[in-house]
């Protein structure tokens, strides 16, 4: 009899130290598969904070120099301008409303992630970049938020891009 009761409770203990370890190996992971999507997130923010700073400041700026912000675009003409596309896009404050999807394979049989960008772009001033500003200044920031339903979290990169001449 007592030898049935301790091989009882050796199964039960075998049995929860197997569940203990199952629910850690879910644990970790997910977390690794959420740090796998985040760095997937940050890569495609990062690239579209790469493609707006290679164009030009404004789009007054684009072919000339100019000495006031009076020339700069107002911040509610923000986006694409008319006869634009995203394939010619040719200034910063073009990604005003940017949004793209991205599926990426995430390895794996079926293991397709969608990924969903959108972009803002204002003016702001160097003093204070997280305060919108309502008029034109030397600085533009770029706020890329990129999110997923495979994610927890919504991964979000800023940028503020400065306009400066040389004489």
């Amino acid at each position: 009899m007592i030898q049935t009761i301790l091989s009882l409770g050796a199964i039960i203990l075998l049995s929860i130290a197997s569940l203990s370890m199952n629910r850690g190996f879910d644990t970790n992971d997910a977390v690794m598969r959420n740090s796998k999507y985040a760095v997937m997130a940050t890569s495609i923010a990062s690239s579209i904070i790469e493609e707006a700073t290679a164009k030009a400041f404004d789009q007054s700026t684009a072919d000339s120099l100019i000495m006031t912000t009076d020339g700069l675009t107002p911040p509610g003409q923000f986006g694409l301008d008319a006869g634009e596309s995203v394939a010619s896009m040719n200034d910063f404050d073009d990604y005003d409303g940017f949004t793209r999807l991205d599926t990426i394979d995430a390895g794996g049989a079926m293991n397709k992630i969608v990924f969903s960008t959108t972009c803002s772009v204002y003016y702001v001033n160097p003093d204070s970049p997280d305060m919108a500003q309502y008029s034109q200044t030397w600085y533009k920031k770029i706020v890329v938020k990129v999110t997923s339903p495979a994610m927890e979290d919504t991964m979000r990169q800023d940028f503020v891009y400065s306009y400066f001449r040389f004489q």
